[in-house]
């Protein structure tokens, strides 16, 4: 009998840190406002690792590609949380349902915009962080919005930390516009996409050539953030997130790694 009911409580324990675990990783509801006043869904999730139980010191911003939303970064999140990082993932108003999941601000919106339509969401989100009082904030972004990333960096100097850049290219009209950004970056900036894309990330960095750049080169690899993940990136995935992560522990030490 003491035998059995020490296996049912140790399947209770088990069972109770996996719910523990899952109930830190679900992630905060978060509405706030874009910088032209769109309303805009987002999650916010916490590192846990504050030693007063608050919010981390830095924050790292999350921007998904185009077709996607927030759930673009929900393998990614836990991750992330654990390395000591606050993360911030957003519903951009340009996206859809790829990756599962649903894009709010777009469902909200009554229909997808087009990709420059959406940085004011992206200013919205280095705002809410600013005035969350995050010491220190990092803008990560994927596909088109791996470009508005780097646009929102130049045009806010002192409020982005850091940038990392998962497949950029010139999408918008103004076929300049993401190269006259990059080569305005002075902080730690990670820019990287998959082997057959490097003419794009090539053409972004033709007049960005400081030593805050980091040009990750991938041997194998998926369009955008994706790249980390394995379920969508099982050859080159490993290799991809060690390197993003090393980048991340250099331009923003953990707290409490």
């Amino acid at each position: 009998m003491p035998s059995r009911i020490a296996r049912l409580l140790g399947r209770y324990l088990a069972l109770l840190s996996i719910l523990l675990s899952c109930a830190v990783h679900a992630g905060e509801p978060i509405t706030l406002r874009a910088s032209d006043g769109g309303t805009v869904y987002g999650t916010l999730s916490r590192s846990g690792q504050d030693a007063s139980g608050g919010q981390a010191d830095a924050i790292l911003l999350l921007f998904h590609q185009a077709g996607a939303s927030r759930h673009e970064y929900d393998p990614l999140v836990p991750v992330l949380t654990k390395m000591g990082y606050d993360t911030l993932a957003i519903d951009q108003r340009s996206g859809d349902g790829l990756f599962g999941g649903r894009n709010e601000t777009v469902e909200k919106r009554g229909g997808s915009a087009d990709y420059l339509d959406a940085l004011p969401d992206l200013e919205g989100a280095l705002a809410w962080a600013k005035a969350h009082h995050y010491a220190r904030i990092a803008v990560v972004g994927s596909s088109y919005s791996a470009s508005l990333a780097i646009v929102l960096a130049a045009r806010h100097p002192q409020d982005a930390a850091a940038v990392a850049s998962f497949s950029p290219g010139e999408y918008f009209d103004d076929k300049d516009m993401v190269k006259r950004a990059a080569a305005k970056l002075t902080v730690p900036f990670y820019i990287t996409t998959r082997p057959e894309e490097e003419d794009k990330v090539e053409e972004v960095l033709r007049d960005a050539h400081g030593s805050n750049v980091t040009h990750y080169r991938q041997a194998a690899g998926v369009h955008g953030a994706s790249t980390l993940v394995q379920a969508r990136d099982p050859k080159g995935y490993a290799a991809n997130l060690r390197n993003f992560t090393d980048f991340l522990r250099r331009a923003l030490p953990p707290e409490n790694p």
